[in-house]
Protein backbone atom coordinates (compact mmCIF):
# COMPACT_ATOMS: atom_id res chain seq x y z
CA UNK A 1 0.00 0.00 0.00
CA UNK A 2 2.80 2.41 0.89
CA UNK A 3 4.50 1.92 -2.47
CA UNK A 4 1.49 3.33 -4.31
CA UNK A 5 0.65 6.35 -2.17
CA UNK A 6 2.48 9.65 -1.74
CA UNK A 7 4.00 10.43 1.68
CA UNK A 8 1.38 12.43 3.61
CA UNK A 9 3.62 14.97 5.36
CA UNK A 10 7.22 15.04 4.26
CA UNK A 11 6.46 14.85 0.55
CA UNK A 12 8.00 12.72 -2.15
CA UNK A 13 11.44 14.32 -1.64
CA UNK A 14 11.55 14.29 2.16
CA UNK A 15 14.48 11.87 2.27
CA UNK A 16 16.23 13.10 -0.86
CA UNK A 17 19.19 12.83 -1.42
CA UNK A 18 19.83 10.38 1.43
CA UNK A 19 21.59 7.07 0.84
CA UNK A 20 20.14 4.45 3.20
CA UNK A 21 21.45 0.92 3.47
CA UNK A 22 20.08 -2.06 5.32
CA UNK A 23 21.72 -5.23 6.54
CA UNK A 24 18.59 -7.29 6.08
CA UNK A 25 15.68 -7.49 3.66
CA UNK A 26 15.35 -4.88 0.93
CA UNK A 27 11.57 -4.80 1.19
CA UNK A 28 11.88 -3.15 4.61
CA UNK A 29 13.45 -0.02 3.12
CA UNK A 30 12.02 -0.18 -0.38
CA UNK A 31 9.06 2.09 0.56
CA UNK A 32 11.63 4.79 1.42
CA UNK A 33 12.32 5.24 -2.30
CA UNK A 34 8.91 6.91 -2.45
CA UNK A 35 10.33 9.60 -0.19
CA UNK A 36 13.30 10.16 -2.52
CA UNK A 37 15.87 8.02 -0.67
CA UNK A 38 18.40 5.78 -2.40
CA UNK A 39 18.23 2.35 -0.77
CA UNK A 40 20.40 -0.75 -0.92
CA UNK A 41 20.37 -4.11 0.88
CA UNK A 42 23.37 -6.10 2.11
CA UNK A 43 23.45 -9.70 3.26
CA UNK A 44 25.75 -9.35 6.25
CA UNK A 45 27.95 -7.00 8.26
CA UNK A 46 31.13 -7.89 6.40
CA UNK A 47 29.52 -6.74 3.16
CA UNK A 48 28.53 -3.51 4.92
CA UNK A 49 32.10 -2.86 6.08
CA UNK A 50 33.44 -3.39 2.56
CA UNK A 51 30.87 -1.06 1.01
CA UNK A 52 31.47 1.70 3.55
CA UNK A 53 35.17 1.66 2.71
CA UNK A 54 34.32 2.56 -0.89
CA UNK A 55 30.94 4.32 -1.02
CA UNK A 56 29.67 6.52 1.83
CA UNK A 57 26.08 6.41 3.01
CA UNK A 58 24.03 8.45 5.47
CA UNK A 59 22.09 5.92 7.54
CA UNK A 60 22.54 2.21 8.13
CA UNK A 61 19.71 -0.03 9.33
CA UNK A 62 20.74 -3.34 10.88
CA UNK A 63 18.23 -6.10 11.41
CA UNK A 64 19.66 -7.85 14.46
CA UNK A 65 18.63 -11.17 12.92
CA UNK A 66 21.39 -10.57 10.32
CA UNK A 67 24.03 -9.40 12.82
CA UNK A 68 26.24 -12.44 13.21
CA UNK A 69 28.87 -10.54 15.21
CA UNK A 70 28.64 -9.14 18.71
CA UNK A 71 26.20 -6.24 18.62
CA UNK A 72 28.34 -4.08 20.89
CA UNK A 73 31.46 -4.62 18.74
CA UNK A 74 29.51 -3.82 15.56
CA UNK A 75 28.11 -0.58 16.92
CA UNK A 76 31.45 0.48 18.36
CA UNK A 77 33.00 0.07 14.91
CA UNK A 78 30.25 1.98 13.11
CA UNK A 79 30.12 4.82 15.62
CA UNK A 80 33.65 5.81 14.64
CA UNK A 81 31.96 7.41 11.64
CA UNK A 82 30.49 10.54 13.18
CA UNK A 83 28.36 11.34 10.12
CA UNK A 84 26.70 7.90 9.95
CA UNK A 85 23.28 7.30 11.49
CA UNK A 86 22.74 3.84 13.02
CA UNK A 87 19.31 2.25 13.34
CA UNK A 88 18.64 -1.18 14.80
CA UNK A 89 15.60 -3.26 13.88
CA UNK A 90 14.75 -5.65 16.71
CA UNK A 91 12.11 -8.15 17.74
CA UNK A 92 9.21 -5.98 18.89
CA UNK A 93 7.86 -8.83 21.00
CA UNK A 94 10.91 -8.62 23.26
CA UNK A 95 10.39 -5.64 25.61
CA UNK A 96 14.10 -5.47 26.45
CA UNK A 97 15.37 -5.55 22.87
CA UNK A 98 14.82 -1.85 22.15
CA UNK A 99 16.43 -0.60 25.37
CA UNK A 100 19.32 -3.04 24.90
CA UNK A 101 19.93 -1.69 21.37
CA UNK A 102 19.96 1.92 22.58
CA UNK A 103 22.32 1.13 25.44
CA UNK A 104 24.59 -0.66 22.94
CA UNK A 105 24.98 2.56 20.94
CA UNK A 106 22.27 2.76 18.26
CA UNK A 107 20.81 6.19 17.44
CA UNK A 108 17.36 4.68 17.00
CA UNK A 109 15.97 1.24 17.84
CA UNK A 110 12.69 0.11 16.25
CA UNK A 111 10.62 -2.99 15.82
CA UNK A 112 11.29 -5.07 12.71
CA UNK A 113 7.60 -4.51 11.87
CA UNK A 114 7.67 -0.71 12.09
CA UNK A 115 5.25 1.04 9.73
CA UNK A 116 7.14 2.49 6.70
CA UNK A 117 5.68 5.98 7.25
CA UNK A 118 6.92 6.01 10.83
CA UNK A 119 10.30 4.65 9.74
CA UNK A 120 10.65 7.44 7.16
CA UNK A 121 9.79 10.08 9.75
CA UNK A 122 12.31 8.66 12.23
CA UNK A 123 15.08 8.61 9.60
CA UNK A 124 14.25 12.18 8.53
CA UNK A 125 14.55 13.30 12.14
CA UNK A 126 17.83 11.42 12.58
CA UNK A 127 19.43 12.95 9.48
CA UNK A 128 18.72 16.46 10.76
CA UNK A 129 20.97 15.72 13.75
CA UNK A 130 23.88 14.31 11.75
CA UNK A 131 26.84 16.56 10.86
CA UNK A 132 27.87 17.43 7.32
CA UNK A 133 26.13 17.18 3.98
CA UNK A 134 24.40 14.00 2.75
CA UNK A 135 26.70 11.52 1.02
CA UNK A 136 25.36 12.18 -2.48
CA UNK A 137 25.76 15.94 -2.02
CA UNK A 138 29.39 15.45 -0.96
CA UNK A 139 30.05 13.34 -4.06
CA UNK A 140 28.46 15.96 -6.31
CA UNK A 141 30.62 18.68 -4.75
CA UNK A 142 33.76 16.61 -5.31
CA UNK A 143 32.79 16.10 -8.94
CA UNK A 144 32.88 19.85 -9.64
CA UNK A 145 36.04 20.63 -7.69
CA UNK A 146 39.16 21.60 -9.63
CA UNK A 147 41.51 18.78 -10.54
CA UNK A 148 43.57 17.60 -7.59
CA UNK A 149 47.07 18.84 -8.30
CA UNK A 150 49.77 20.37 -6.18
CA UNK A 151 49.61 17.80 -3.38
CA UNK A 152 52.93 17.19 -1.63
CA UNK A 153 54.43 15.69 1.49
CA UNK A 154 56.89 18.00 3.22
CA UNK A 155 59.05 18.10 6.38
CA UNK A 156 60.14 14.50 5.88
CA UNK A 157 56.51 13.46 5.42
CA UNK A 158 55.14 15.06 8.57
CA UNK A 159 53.27 17.82 6.69
CA UNK A 160 50.75 17.52 3.85
CA UNK A 161 50.53 20.51 1.50
CA UNK A 162 47.22 20.80 -0.40
CA UNK A 163 46.50 22.58 -3.72
CA UNK A 164 45.07 25.43 -1.64
CA UNK A 165 48.65 25.86 -0.34
CA UNK A 166 47.50 25.12 3.19
CA UNK A 167 49.55 22.69 5.25
CA UNK A 168 48.21 19.97 7.54
CA UNK A 169 50.37 18.35 10.22
CA UNK A 170 50.09 14.57 10.13
CA UNK A 171 50.02 11.95 12.85
CA UNK A 172 52.54 9.11 12.78
CA UNK A 173 49.99 6.68 11.29
CA UNK A 174 48.79 9.22 8.69
CA UNK A 175 52.40 9.95 7.68
CA UNK A 176 53.19 6.25 7.22
CA UNK A 177 50.02 5.69 5.18
CA UNK A 178 50.50 8.70 2.89
CA UNK A 179 54.21 8.13 2.36
CA UNK A 180 53.51 4.66 1.00
CA UNK A 181 50.59 5.76 -1.17
CA UNK A 182 52.39 8.84 -2.52
CA UNK A 183 55.46 6.76 -3.35
CA UNK A 184 53.30 4.56 -5.61
CA UNK A 185 51.26 7.19 -7.52
CA UNK A 186 50.17 4.93 -10.39
CA UNK A 187 49.55 1.74 -8.41
CA UNK A 188 47.06 0.36 -5.93
CA UNK A 189 48.81 -0.14 -2.62
CA UNK A 190 47.72 -3.45 -1.10
CA UNK A 191 46.17 -3.56 2.35
CA UNK A 192 48.90 -5.95 3.44
CA UNK A 193 51.57 -3.39 2.52
CA UNK A 194 49.73 -0.67 4.41
CA UNK A 195 49.34 -2.85 7.48
CA UNK A 196 53.06 -3.61 7.38
CA UNK A 197 53.97 0.10 7.70
CA UNK A 198 51.34 0.78 10.35
CA UNK A 199 52.31 -1.93 12.83
CA UNK A 200 55.12 -4.31 13.72
CA UNK A 201 52.54 -6.93 14.70
CA UNK A 202 50.43 -7.39 11.54
CA UNK A 203 48.92 -10.61 12.87
CA UNK A 204 47.18 -8.61 15.62
CA UNK A 205 46.12 -5.69 13.41
CA UNK A 206 42.41 -5.15 12.65
CA UNK A 207 42.19 -4.24 8.92
CA UNK A 208 39.15 -2.08 9.64
CA UNK A 209 41.51 0.37 11.38
CA UNK A 210 42.73 1.39 7.93
CA UNK A 211 39.19 2.39 6.95
CA UNK A 212 38.88 4.46 10.11
CA UNK A 213 42.29 6.07 9.50
CA UNK A 214 41.38 7.06 5.94
CA UNK A 215 37.92 8.29 6.94
CA UNK A 216 39.31 10.56 9.66
CA UNK A 217 42.17 11.75 7.47
CA UNK A 218 39.77 12.71 4.67
CA UNK A 219 37.67 14.70 7.12
CA UNK A 220 40.71 16.44 8.62
CA UNK A 221 42.09 17.33 5.20
CA UNK A 222 38.76 18.71 4.01
CA UNK A 223 38.28 20.72 7.20
CA UNK A 224 41.85 21.99 7.36
CA UNK A 225 42.59 22.71 3.69
CA UNK A 226 39.17 22.92 1.96
CA UNK A 227 40.43 20.30 -0.52
CA UNK A 228 39.41 16.69 -1.05
CA UNK A 229 42.17 14.17 -0.41
CA UNK A 230 42.77 12.31 -3.71
CA UNK A 231 42.81 8.83 -2.21
CA UNK A 232 40.52 6.15 -3.65
CA UNK A 233 39.62 2.84 -2.02
CA UNK A 234 39.88 -0.07 -4.45
CA UNK A 235 37.44 -2.84 -3.60
CA UNK A 236 39.15 -5.93 -2.22
CA UNK A 237 42.63 -4.56 -2.97
CA UNK A 238 43.79 -1.41 -1.18
CA UNK A 239 44.13 2.33 -1.84
CA UNK A 240 45.33 4.41 -4.77
CA UNK A 241 46.43 8.00 -5.24
CA UNK A 242 44.26 9.66 -7.92
CA UNK A 243 46.15 12.81 -8.91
Amino acid sequence: MHLNTAPPFGGASALQPLRIWIVGKLDVVLPLEHYGAQVHALDNLQSLYRELAIVPCDIVLIDVAYAEDSLAVTLEHLRRREDLGIVLLVDGENPQAISHGLWAGADICLSQRTDPDLLAAKLYSLRRRLPGEPAQVQEANRAVEPANSGWALESDGWDLRAPSNQVLALTEAERAFLQLVFSNPTETVARESLIAVLTDQPWNFDPHRIEVLVHRLRNRVKSGTQCTLPIRAIRGAGYRLTL
